[in-house]
Formats: C-alpha cells, structure tokens, sequence
C-alpha cells in the first residue's frame, strides 16, 4: 500500500526530529530541549488529524517512552535527553506501538554500545562492568544488598543513546510503511 501525503508528514516530521538529536547527541552528547519540544507539539498536532494516531493514544505512546526510560534514567543508564526524546517518538507512534519501538531501541542500543565500546577500545571495560553490575545484581535479589555496591567507572566515550533511539524507531517505521 502506498503511503499518503500524511504518513510522508507524519514520517518526515519524526525522522526531523530524530536526525537532529541523532546530530546534536554526537556532537556535544547533549539533546536540545527544543529539539524534543518542537516534535512532540508536532506529534501531538499530527495525532489529532483525521489519519492520526489519536490524541489518546499520542499521549498513551509518550507516557510508555516516558516511564520505560525513565526506569533507565534512575538506574543512570541512559541521559534526561534520552528519557525526553523518547517521549516524544512515543508521541508520533503512539500505544501501543512504542511498547514495541521501546523493546527495538533496547536492542539497537544493545547492539549499538557493543559496536561503540569496541571502537572506542573500552570493550574489555564495558563486558567487567556488565560482569560486575549483573553479579552486584543477582548476589543482591533474595535479601536485600549483603554488600557495599561499587561504582562503577564512566568513561568520557559515552555513546550517544539518542542513535539506539532512531534506529529502532526506524526499523519500526520500516515496518509500518514499507517502502516497496
């Protein structure tokens, strides 16, 4: 099926919003919040069209990247920036579709560290600090910590989480609009 001129907007606007925090997020390892409050109006608008998602479902979609990242941002494992951009893709995509697009980033971001660790040359560092923080985790689960936790050292290589974020999103467009 074609697409109509509102899945182009609708696509156009989200792949905007993301290659521009894609970009900023390399450069600087910063989101603008303009960035993220421009595409989520933008969504919002886009959703209460005829062909929308629907306003509920809009504000649904952004309440799933919200609470879904906003685990990871407590946890320190992804930026506010992250937490924010995600919220507003669940904003273009909607519910229950971003429980799906919050799983694919999961995996590109998985992906995606592994890939960057490897050329940054922290690879070695990043698989002790998985081996440490899952044994910290499974010593820690029947009783409560029995233990002094570590913190962990944070390398200034930090991969921008906002590439996980547009590629997952895009292998969910890819899905959703085919383009044969």
């Amino acid at each position: 099926m074609p697409l109509s001129l509102f899945d182009w907007t609708h696509l156009a606007a989200l792949t905007a919003m993301l290659l521009a925090a894609m970009g900023h997020d390399t450069a600087s390892r910063r989101i603008p919040n303009t960035v993220v409050l421009w595409g989520g109006l933008t969504a919002l608008g886009l959703s209460l069209s005829p062909h929308g998602v629907g306003w509920g479902s809009s504000l649904a979609g952004g309440m799933v990247g919200l609470l879904g990242f906003g685990v990871l941002y407590l946890l320190r494992t992804v930026g506010a920036g992250d937490v924010k951009l995600a919220t507003a893709t669940g904003l273009f995509v909607g519910h229950p579709d971003m429980l799906w697009v919050n799983l694919l980033i999961l995996l590109a971001g998985g992906v995606l560290s592994i890939i960057w660790a490897l050329f940054s040359g922290q690879l070695r560092q990043t698989l002790h600090n998985l081996s440490t923080g899952l044994t910290q985790l499974w010593l820690s689960r029947p009783h409560g910590p029995r233990f002094e936790r570590t913190a962990f050292p944070v390398s200034t290589t930090r991969m921008p989480y906002a590439l996980a974020i547009g590629a997952g999103t895009a292998v969910h467009a890819l899905q959703r609009w085919p383009l044969s």
